[in-house]
């Protein structure tokens, strides 16, 4: 899993081989990932090598990560026990706790051979000139200089539905925010969705105001609606089907950015949504769920990929491979989250599944694609 698919053909091997990952499991919470459990001492390594053995991996705990930190670290773990096969050594630094200089923190701890680095991107730029063309991935949806970021935010799955949507021939699609809009995410959506073959009709990102109103004059001509921010689901999609003009039978279309608990607004009925496939990541749930006594999240499924990158790296190519241009390609990798790769900016892209809500309820539409 996690192995770099530039060949044809790799990437069924490594699908497989995750699909004998996750039949494997042992039956008792304590059973084969006992040893996976984050040791007390938490700057020490998981499965400590011998001298000289294993690619030397840095994940770097910080207040960045906010909650979600021993999330972060577990997923991460269970990774490196499941995929490293003695070829990977990972250590967690946690300076939660340490005010002061970052980047001297980091450059203390790190070994004078470690070349693979994980962090929140409030590190991102302490990681800088650690190592020599370090390979840098930041949990964050927004790379920096030299680093790439393996979260996808709500446009990247807003362009998935949108494209999807396009290709069931509802290309006419009309764009509705509860927030703001910077100038980089209006282009990257404007951009996307005329790459996917949609018509963007405009975009509201103030439906109560009079401008606002004004857009929404278009709205007749939607084939769907977009709507982007955790409140859209549950305010905006049924004031505008009480506004009338909006078609019965037009869809909504969205992403994990609407709260699940908003499913059952029954103007949310047919809606698309383009998440993450489920599928994938029950390949790792149970396995999480025993070594750690709690139910795989989000936020752990991306901290087990960030390491599946360097496995796959190491499987594929050698440690010699481990640097910050071996993570960009157009092939990508295959992991807990899906089919990703990162672009020439550093920036992920993810294939997502499409998901209709019925009943409240998310129901398979199509499965995420196994390539790009």
């Amino acid at each position: 899993m996690g192995a770099l698919f530039g060949r044809a053909g790799t990437v069924f091997a490594l699908l497989a081989a995750l699909a004998v990952f996750s039949g494997c499991q042992s039956s008792s919470p304590s059973g084969a990932l006992e040893s996976v459990a984050p040791p007390a001492d938490a700057s020490t390594p998981a499965d400590p090598p011998s001298a000289g053995q294993g690619v030397q991996i840095a994940l770097f705990m910080d207040a960045g990560m906010g909650g979600a930190a021993d999330d972060y670290r577990d997923g991460a773990l269970l990774a490196a026990k499941a995929l490293g096969g003695g070829t990977l050594a990972l250590t967690v630094h946690d300076l939660r706790g340490k005010p002061g200089d970052a980047a001297a923190q980091v450059k203390g701890q790190l070994a004078a051979d470690t070349r693979f680095l994980i962090g929140s991107p409030s590190l991102g730029k302490a990681f800088k000139g650690v190592a020599a063309n370090p390979a840098v991935v930041l949990l964050g949806s927004e790379p920096q200089p030299g680093s790439v970021a393996i979260v996808s935010d709500e446009i990247d799955a807003a362009l998935e539905a949108t494209t999807y949507a396009a290709g069931q021939g509802q290309t006419k699609i009309m764009v509705v925010a509860t927030r703001p809009l910077s100038k980089a995410q209006e282009q990257r959506l404007r951009a996307g969705m005329t790459k996917g073959g949609a018509q963007l009709l405009g975009i509201v990102t103030d439906p109560g105001s009079s401008a606002g109103q004004k857009s929404l004059e278009k709205l007749g001509e939607a084939q769907a609606v977009l709507l982007l921010g955790a409140e859209a689901p549950s305010v905006v999609a049924p004031a505008l089907r009480q506004r009338g003009g909006l078609g019965a039978q037009v869809p909504f279309l969205g992403s994990h950015a609407w709260p699940s608990g908003s499913y059952g607004e029954p103007a949310l009925e047919g809606s698309l949504l383009a998440l993450i496939d489920q599928t994938s990541l029950k390949r790792i749930s149970k396995r999480f769920e025993q070594a750690y006594g709690r139910p795989l999240s989000l936020e752990a499924a991306y901290g087990f990929d960030a390491v599946a990158v360097a496995a796959g790296l190491v499987r594929t190519k050698g440690r010699q491979a481990i640097s910050a241009d071996s993570l960009r390609g157009s092939a990508g990798f295959a992991g807990a989250t899906g089919v990703f790769r990162f672009g020439p900016d550093g920036r992920v892209e993810r294939r997502l599944a499409i998901y209709r809500l019925k009943g409240g309820k998310p129901t398979l539409q199509r499965s995420a694609p196994a390539g790009f």
